[in-house]
């Protein structure tokens, strides 16, 4: 996307804090997202080693988080039924009637079906609302538009012997808090394993692999979904099991985008950022020669927009170049990590992670779920803040070294 008339800075900052946008798909009424407060105390973290076939591992995820996921699944169905005014049993047979995933999923992640069967039979609860539990990013696309001030994310190229660096505050409905859990992924076959930070019942959030492959992921609600792509849950958890970056990015490039999304994609030596919708990747770089990169909730590079959000940007007498938003926390980064005066190391990343510079959308808020920083060394190392960060402490997870 290229702003001609405005200079890049202020095009980078004019982009976040939303208004609320109507998109909805016929019949299902608006969201309305409000705090829950419910979980266990800030700091607490479950950690599950997940082994075997795919719907093993799924029945040992469902059947060793029994309780939790039952809570989660009693706070999830109270969320969709005070937000949408229909039960949740019926949003999630509608949801899943007006849209078709499966195909997609069966092409690009097939064991993940398979490991969902798993959560399902071991938890108890049904496989359709176990699949609808991984859909958060497509209910937000598919469902209405609502704030859009989901996650802060970063990543470092190698700089000599300091190794690439990707970064999350990863930001979801406060009543998952409390329920931070972290799965350790081992599959026999690959000899791949993973850390990924989720919450019961759910594939994924974000995470890392043991061949230094690192991913995280930001929502991008104004560029146009779609009814039958590969969702974000799904994404992630595939790109983790590629033993490459050039697979990894390779993936992320190829497969078919149910939602708007930035990934961030790590690797030993660089990261990049690419922006993905229903038609359309494209490469974000802050500035040129940058060996970093950075994302908030707004696309900077990729143009397939929802048609929705440029009627509303209409109605609101906005160009695409002003856009609806301004992101104090993509101003935050910008500052932080461009003008320190020190190398952009693991400190900075987690003071910047930890930041309180806008009272009104700080980097670490009620909704950020668990802080992730993720060293791409050899083994990696993932340091982890179950909750938000500037309240709690990072805790450190590593790969045993591969022969």
């Amino acid at each position: 996307m290229k702003y001609p008339h405005l200079p890049f800075s202020l095009v980078l900052l004019t982009v976040c804090i939303p208004f609320l946008l109507a998109f909805r798909p016929p019949s299902l009424p608006a969201l309305k997202l409000e705090r829950t407060e419910k979980g266990s105390s800030p700091g607490t973290l479950k950690v599950v080693v997940l082994e075997g076939a795919p719907y093993n591992r799924g029945l040992i995820h469902g059947r060793t988080l029994k309780k939790e996921i039952a809570e989660v699944h009693q706070l999830w169905q109270a969320d969709i039924e005070k937000n949408y005014q229909m039960k949740a049993e019926d949003f999630t047979a509608r949801f899943l009637r007006m849209t078709d995933f499966k195909p997609a999923i069966q092409r690009w992640a097939p064991e993940l079906l398979e490991e969902i069967k798993g959560i399902a039979d071991g938890s108890g609860v049904d496989f359709d609302t176990v699949l609808m539990m991984q859909l958060g990013d497509e209910q937000w696309a598919q469902g209405a538009e609502v704030s859009a001030q989901h996650c802060t994310s970063l990543g470092i190229d190698r700089q000599g012997r300091t190794p690439s660096l990707v970064a999350q505050n990863m930001d979801i409905e406060p009543f998952y808090q409390g329920y931070q859990t972290l799965l350790h992924i081992k599959d026999s076959q690959t000899q791949i394993e993973s850390f990924v930070l989720t919450t019961p019942g759910l594939i994924g959030l974000n995470g890392m692999n043991n061949r230094g492959i690192a991913i995280t992921c930001n929502s991008l609600l104004q560029l146009e979904p779609s009814r039958n792509g590969l969702p974000v849950a799904f994404l992630v958890r595939e790109v983790l099991r590629q033993p490459t970056f050039e697979a990894a990015v390779g993936l992320v490039t190829e497969v078919p985008h149910a939602s708007g999304q930035n990934y961030l994609i790590g690797g030993p030596r660089h990261v990049v950022s690419i922006e993905c919708s229903a038609r359309q990747t494209r490469p974000f770089l802050p500035f040129p020669g940058a060996k970093m990169t950075y994302h908030t909730n707004h696309p900077l590079a990729n143009d397939n927009f929802n048609p929705k959000y440029l009627a509303q940007l209409k109605k609101l007498n906005r160009t695409v170049e002003q856009g609806a938003y301004y992101c104090f926390r993509f101003e935050s980064l910008e500052k932080r990590l461009r003008q320190s005066t020190q190398a952009v190391g693991i400190e900075v990343i987690k003071a910047t992670l930890r930041s309180q510079d806008s009272t009104t959308s700080p980097i670490s808020n009620p909704s950020t779920f668990g802080s992730s920083i993720m060293v791409l060394s050899d083994p990696p190392v993932l340091h982890l803040a179950p909750g938000q960060p500037h309240l709690t402490e990072y805790r450190t997870f590593t790969f045993t070294a591969r022969k």
